[in-house]
């Protein structure tokens, strides 16, 4: 059975490609115990027909076949069951992997915006730059305002 530690260590893809072998497995158990059910109804069909004979030695052996087949058919049955809990546990779990790629790392989140602005290569021409642009802002609001009182003026304002 999986444990939730080895959920919590699962990404997404590994999730998908786990469930999709263990469906696998699934299926391959099933056909193997339909292979044992029909060995088992063998098994049993042999050991009426040595009882209906009398040969009591004959029936003792196929019947050891027969436990041998049931229990090997319980073991797959057991394992098959034992997979598809996991699967179903994969499946609950699976939204919660999901989420966790969807959250935002903030430490890389500003590494890349550092890179994208040039500011993890050079710092202080990122500082420079910041400065020059707050100056031309003010320096266009004065401009802007200085036009506005001369157009005033000008109107007799």
């Amino acid at each position: 059975m999986i444990s939730l530690e080895e959920l919590s260590r699962l990404d997404v893809d590994g999730a998908n490609e786990l469930v999709f072998a263990y469906v696998t497995d699934i299926k391959r158990l099933g056909k193997e115990a339909a292979e044992l059910e029909k060995a088992v109804e063998l098994w049993r069909s042999r050991v009426a027909l040595a009882e209906g004979k009398g040969l009591t030695e004959l029936a003792e052996g196929a019947k050891k076949q027969l436990a041998e087949t049931e229990s090997r058919k319980a073991s797959i049955e057991a394992s098959a069951a034992e997979l598809t809990a996991d699967v179903q546990r994969i499946k609950e779990a699976l939204p919660g992997i999901k989420a966790k790629v969807r959250s935002i790392d903030p430490d890389k989140l500003a590494a890349e915006l550092a890179m994208m602005t040039g500011e993890a290569m050079d710092p202080g021409k990122a500082d420079l730059d910041r400065e020059f642009n707050s100056l031309d802002k003010a320096g266009n609001e004065r401009g802007t305002e200085s036009a506005l009182e001369a157009l005033k003026r000008r109107m007799g304002l």
